[in-house]
């Protein structure tokens, strides 16, 4: 069985080779034969098989064009997710890289820059070092006269680990667990967890060179600052675990 374009070849050859006779065939002697010949063009141009072979070749044509559109597309649309991401890792990592070059610089310069004021004792001996698992529950707020472009920051809270567990019911703690040391932290709360024992509460003032500094902390979404550049933070504490240590979080 014959495949559409090779009925195609084959009757457009014959249609070709009937149309070159027609310049042969003008003027009234010839009038008779060249009706032939054309009625002979009609009858291959409407032939059923070489009409089916047609149709059937254009819509191979248009579904291997839509393919290649659909690939196309897919393609583009790969190559964006891939500079999307390449785009947010290196605001990451350029964001990483300036809160490193920000720790460095404040690392050595022979000053403490935050104030404890140690509200109940913990156990005494469970103290924890860099590579310990701790956990803690926390209120932070801004200290009093914090502002920035005009707002006034001072005594608000904008983070605490108080969370409700019902719409109707009472709020609880839900401890933040972190490795002291890793760099997950703010170096104020780093210097500060190094001093507490399991069970401690205190009050710790972080001055901003161990809080944001002068960089702040904004939302990665909507740019809205969380902590606002050269903020004071106040953070009411309880460490409530070190390594496999705990207390009832409260």
């Amino acid at each position: 069985m014959s495949s559409p374009d090779e009925v195609i070849a084959e009757v457009e050859a014959k249609i070709e080779a009937l149309k070159l006779r027609l310049p042969e065939l003008e003027g009234k002697a010839n009038k008779k034969e060249r009706t032939a010949v054309n009625k002979e063009i009609y009858a291959l141009e409407n032939d059923e098989s070489y009409v089916a072979a047609v149709k059937q070749q254009a819509d191979g044509s248009r579904a291997a064009a839509a393919a290649a559109d659909d690939a196309a597309h897919a393609e583009k649309l790969r190559q964006e997710a891939e500079e999307e991401k390449a785009r947010e890792e290196a605001a990451l990592k350029a964001r990483d890289a300036k809160r490193d070059a920000d720790a460095v610089a404040v690392e050595d310069d022979g000053e403490v820059h935050m104030e404890i004021k140690r509200l109940k004792k913990g156990d005494e001996t469970t103290i924890p070092a860099n590579g310990d698992k701790v956990a803690l529950t926390y209120t932070g707020k801004f200290a009093d006269g914090t502002s920035y472009e005009g707002i006034d920051y001072g005594g608000k809270v904008f983070d605490t680990t108080l969370q409700s567990t019902s719409k109707k019911g009472p709020k609880q703690h839900k401890p933040l667990s972190f490795i002291l040391g890793s760099g997950k932290a703010i170096r104020g709360w780093e210097e500060c967890i190094r001093q507490m024992t399991l069970g401690e509460n205190l009050t710790v003032t972080i001055f901003p060179k161990w809080a944001y500094r002068k960089g702040g902390l904004q939302n990665d979404e909507t740019g809205a600052w969380i902590v606002p550049p050269n903020a004071t933070l106040v953070f009411d504490m309880r460490l409530v675990q070190v390594r496999e240590k705990t207390v009832e979080p409260n």
